[in-house]
């Protein structure tokens, strides 16, 4: 009797932070749609996981005794593949200069609710007085309140008030008859959703018009034929026509209407109205025409490359990039659009909308999971060639990719910080249109370091944009480009010596501000820290409340009606405290609110200037679905005089009446202990300032600083970026950090300070032995982290230094060894993070 045919294989990633890359049989009902980048369901261990299909193989190479072992795949998920071939390298790449494993960035590739899994679920079996120890019977009582429901095991933790499940109680427990531990498997969150539908069915023969009774049927039959084959959906239909659910029984009956079900695509937020108008063609200026004839030229040639835009706020960079879209759709080829905030994408969709149409789809963290899917699958099927978004967008299911666009190339919230993948997304971009073949643009009126040292080197083609644009006014004529606003410094500490300064607003910046009010023009105000008061002290013993779970303190805020609420909240994990009338130090009354967060700063303005009319944009305010489009949409139909917010509000933003922009605390983040505090600042008060006078109206920056000598200051003072780059990377060149220098960031966490201690000098020990072997490599550390405990984890950091002509494959041998070597204890982490952007 023949041997039965070899069963084919495949090797599969699970989407897991577990390393390697595992082999199952294919089932032969499965065998055609189990290819390389399809999903599938597997088992794994005990568990039952998502993982996706890296290579297809036969079984002849293996060990006889092997093939049988191996176990078959459950299921797979999808009819065509998830990753494209493309996807499936870069993902790799990211894996493996990250120093995550391949699921983790397979993962991230991948709209999220989407994956199948099992999860470890207790059940009670006996009642809480049956166990004698103390954490038993919270356990069990836990479990009785859930009356049979089970509790998933990662939420053991939270019952008892730990970081890390009792794996060693739930043992005891088990094996006491007291629970029952079981596998469960989830279903994926996000599914299509679908929708009743109504289109015109063939009618019997003789069957005509006189069958028709009444305007309603008349006018959904008149509705149905005008949206074609694929019908409508029923409620649209019924809110067009009139029709009600009694209307298409009667065109039922008669065989004029057919009821189906079929998917319908959920869209995010701006993409669910008409385009908006596309502007009139406008001419470019020298600057923008070169750089366009470069960008778009090389898209047409398709040679590929990566371009520095840099280009001062106001000279037409967007312009730019709705041209090199156009090549690339005149090319056949899609184009990816990266945008470092959220709040930015309704201003980016709109502006891209515009010439592009529909043509345009949206991905971000906000949208629900069953949008993001919807708009991942479309993607994927080819029906949106050009993609928006932040980070995560680079990872864009496109075919045949013609550009990149990384707009504000310099934003450190291109940096994914948690979990793994700790990629910065413009990285990834350069790989992933290097890779394709594709141009990639870089545009920035402040770039990062590390890209003019690749502009420097060559790696880049840098292009120059160093005058704004000639504006249009209201009436269509053109005007002269506007030139950028005068920047004036406040200093605080003589402000306060003069004038004996009380509140946030200095005395010139509201005379300022006031000058717009009475022209009716529009001011922006950054405050790069949002609720009401940073902290709060006790006068008579300096008691100072801080959050039980992290090292900082809780700062106050106002409730959403405006009222100064008795609400102490910790920005690191949500915390919530009382703020008590007394010390509960000394019991004296008196309590002091030191600093001021957005909330206080529109207090004060409210108190000024009761007329003013103040939007606030920081993330208590934009918390909800659309909240960013509807404050900017306010603002910018003038609803507003004043827009006070954090960082958010630095960026990107074009509003032809804001003649003002005042900078309240410009020292924010600027002494940090970090080698960027410089770059940032300088980066953040050069971008608000761009944010005034970018049409026919004069602009005006105002910065209030205590030290107005920093070098961060004296060059955005000047617009003078090159200056500041100049001074900045001697600094870095002589200390060897970036772009002279390679880092690998190392943070050790754990639920107890002496143990996370220990496994940190472990690893400073084990690195510094490791670095001795390769020349250059420094280790710093281990120290314990700025902010030392963050959601009850105790923090120490490490750095690894190189120099940069070290191959970055050898410097993440390094940490790879002393990774596998000492590793992380039960109940402790060690997150690596290749290029950090920030050390705190």
């Amino acid at each position: 009797m023949p041997a039965p045919p070899a069963a084919p294989l495949a090797q599969v990633v699970p989407l897991t932070p577990v390393d390697g890359v595992y082999t199952y049989r294919v089932p032969p009902e499965m065998d055609a749609e189990a290819v390389a980048g399809a999903r599938v369901v597997v088992p794994f261990g005990r568990r039952t996981l998502t993982g996706v299909v890296v290579e297809r193989f036969g079984d002849d190479d293996l060990d006889p005794e092997t093939a049988p072992k191996l176990k078959p795949l459950y299921d797979v998920l999808d009819a065509r593949p998830a990753v494209p071939a493309d996807l499936l390298a870069l993902t790799k790449w990211v894996a493996d200069y990250t120093l995550c494993t391949w699921g983790e960035a397979l993962k991230a590739a991948l709209p999220s609710g989407t994956g199948v899994e099992s999860r470890r679920v207790v059940h009670g079996l006996a009642p809480p007085d049956a166990w004698d120890e103390p954490r038993g019977r919270k356990v069990l009582r836990a479990l009785q309140e859930r009356n049979g429901a089970g509790l998933p095991v990662a939420q053991v933790a939270g019952v008892l008030g730990r970081k890390t499940v009792p794996q060693n109680l739930l043992r005891r427990l088990e094996a006491a008859g007291a629970v029952r531990l079981d596998d469960e498997v989830q279903e994926a969150r996000a599914r299509a959703k679908t929708a009743r539908h109504l289109r015109l069915a063939t009618p019997p023969a003789g069957g005509n018009s006189r069958t028709v009774r009444g305007a309603r049927q008349t006018a959904l039959l008149e509705h149905l034929a005008g949206v074609g084959e694929g019908g409508a959906v029923q409620a649209e239909a019924f809110a067009a026509t009139g029709a009600t659910s009694s209307t298409v029984k009667s065109l039922e009956a008669r065989g004029l209407v057919e009821a189906f079900d079929a998917e319908v695509e959920r869209r995010a937020d701006g993409l669910d109205g008409p385009a908006p108008e596309a502007a009139p063609p406008v001419d470019l200026h020298p600057a923008q025409e070169a750089a366009t004839d470069a960008i778009a030229g090389a898209i047409r040639a398709g040679r590929g490359g990566t371009f520095l835009l840099h280009g001062v706020t106001g000279s037409g960079k967007t312009e730019v990039y709705l041209r090199a879209l156009r090549a690339a759709l005149d090319k056949g080829k899609t184009a990816i659009v990266l945008v470092p905030e959220i709040a930015l994408t309704p201003q980016t969709v709109r502006r891209f909308r515009a010439p592009f149409g529909d043509a345009v789809a949206v991905l971000h963290s906000r949208m629900s999971p069953g949008e993001r899917l919807d708009a991942w699958t479309r993607i994927r099927d080819g029906r949106y060639p050009i993609v928006i978004g932040p980070r995560s967008a680079v990872f864009a299911p496109l075919d045949n990719l013609g550009v990149i666009v990384v707009d504000e190339e310099h934003e450190a919230s291109y940096k994914q910080f948690d979990p793994a993948p700790r990629y910065h997304a413009r990285d990834v971009a350069v790989m992933r249109a290097h890779r394709a073949g594709a141009v990639c643009v870089l545009g920035s009126a402040t770039p990062s370091l590390e890209s003019v040292a690749n502009a420097n080197a060559g790696k880049y083609t840098r292009l120059e944009m160093p005058d704004r644009v000639p504006v249009r006014g209201p009436d269509g004529t053109t005007h002269a480009p506007a030139p950028l606003p005068p920047v004036r410094v406040i200093d605080l500490g003589r402000e306060k010596q003069v004038r004996r300064l009380k509140g946030a607003l200095s005395h010139d910046l509201r005379l300022a501000i006031e000058a717009r009010l009475g022209r009716g023009e529009q001011t922006i105000l950054l405050q790069n820290r949002r609720g009401y008061a940073p902290v709060v002290t006790c006068e008579d013993c300096g008691w100072t409340p801080t959050c039980t779970d992290c090292a900082v303190s809780l700062t106050v805020h106002r409730d959403r009606y405006g009222k100064l609420s008795d609400q102490l909240r910790c920005h690191y994990c949500g915390l919530t405290e009382r703020l008590q009338p007394a010390c509960p130090e000394c019991g004296e009354r008196d309590l002091r609110l030191l600093g001021q967060g957005t909330q206080r700063v529109e207090e004060e303005i409210a108190e000024v200037f009761p007329e003013a009319r103040v939007l606030r944009m920081d993330l208590d305010t934009t918390s909800r679905k659309g909240a960013h489009r509807k404050i900017l949409d306010r603002f910018g139909r003038g609803d507003a005089d004043i827009l006070l917010g954090t960082q958010m509000v630095a960026k990107g933003l074009d509003f032809p009446r804001v003649t003002l922009v005042g900078v309240v605390d410009a020292d924010t983040g600027m002494l940090l202990p970090d080698f960027r505090a410089s770059e940032r600042t300088f980066q953040l008060l050069a971008q608000v300032a761009g944010r005034a006078g970018r049409h026919e109206l004069q602009g005006e920056v105002l910065l209030q600083t205590r030290n107005p000598d920093h070098a961060a200051i004296r060059f955005a003072l000047a617009h003078d970026f090159h200056g500041f780059a100049h001074v900045e990377m001697a600094e870095r060149l002589a200390l060897g950090y970036p772009p002279y220098g390679r880092l690998v960031g190392v943070e050790v966490k754990g639920p107890e300070q002496r143990s996370t201690e220990a496994l940190a000098e472990r690893w400073g020990v084990a690195l510094g032995q490791e670095a001795q072997k390769v020349a250059g490599v420094e280790v710093l550390g281990p120290a314990p982290a700025l902010v030392g405990r963050v959601k009850k984890w105790w923090r120490y950091h490490l750095l690894v230094k190189a120099p940069r002509t070290l191959p970055p494959s050898v410097l993440a041998a390094v940490v790879r060894a002393v990774r596998d070597r000492v590793g992380a204890p039960g109940g402790h982490r060690v997150n690596l993070d290749v290029d950090p952007v920030g050390l705190y």
